[in-house]
């Protein structure tokens, strides 16, 4: 079996041996044979890196795409809860080093956690399927999941923010070009989840002042609450959504 694994980061969990997540993906006790890798793209730092988390996410690459399987894993774990869990390294085949470090960001602030329990974690096997499901069901909900990965993957609060209300505005979007913009994603969003309407205004002006260059910069602060509350509103959307029913 070709496989790849990745070391999950910042993953404090009650797993005992092995979760299956799905057909050919799973997570395992941290396993990887620092020695047995090839040593020629690997510094010092790298190996402790490799061995210091405890769990790997492991995928059968004959029956999935590491790339495309590994953020929804991470995607589903941010949809169960504001987790640190991330990853930085894929070892193929035990001995294979592919160093992804740049595409994942540490999440710094102080209320994420970094425990998911077993059970919250078998959530996953309910909510991976369903995103790769979602993603399919047409190019609007394609686009949303993408931009809910580029969330994930972004370095700094405002990048993380822009692209939570873009997927959120995929979703919520006419088919066709509508006026009063962000009255209608408010008030879209409000009825789907009841989300407070002062709080959903003040994401989207954010991202209209981005996207038409009247932005100026805000604190980090404010724009880590800001993100805040577009990823809360964004756990929310993406739980309810009538065709996911990816608690149910």
């Amino acid at each position: 079996m070709q496989i790849a694994k990745y070391p999950l980061f910042n993953l404090v969990s009650d797993v005992i041996c092995s979760l299956d997540i799905c057909d050919g993906i799973y997570i395992s006790l941290n396993d990887i044979d620092v020695e047995a890798i090839n040593p020629y793209n690997m510094s010092t730092e790298d190996k402790g890196h490799l061995s210091d988390p405890s769990f790997c996410l492991v995928i059968d690459k004959n029956k999935h795409k590491p790339e495309l399987a590994s953020i929804t894993f991470i995607i589903s774990c941010r949809l169960i809860k504001r987790s640190r869990v991330f990853i930085r390294y894929r070892v193929d085949n035990s001995t294979d080093l592919i160093k992804i470090r740049d595409d994942y960001s540490y999440v710094k602030s102080s209320d994420v956690t970094m425990m998911i329990t077993h059970s919250e974690l078998q959530k996953s096997c309910k909510l991976f399927p369903a995103l790769n499901s979602f993603r399919n069901i047409n190019t609007r909900t394609k686009n949303a999941v993408y931009f809910l990965s580029l969330a994930c993957r972004s370095w700094s609060w405002l990048e993380s923010l822009l692209f939570r209300v873009n997927a959120l505005e995929t979703l919520i979007s006419a088919s066709e070009r509508e006026n009063n913009i962000m009255k209608k994603f408010v008030n879209r969003i409000h009825d789907l989840i009841g989300y407070n309407k002062d709080d959903l205004e003040l994401i989207y002006n954010i991202r209209s002042e981005l996207v038409h260059g009247r932005y100026e910069w805000k604190s980090g602060e404010e724009n880590l609450n800001l993100n805040r509350i577009a990823e809360e509103v964004c756990r929310k959307v993406f739980r309810s959504y009538p065709k996911t029913s990816i608690f149910e």
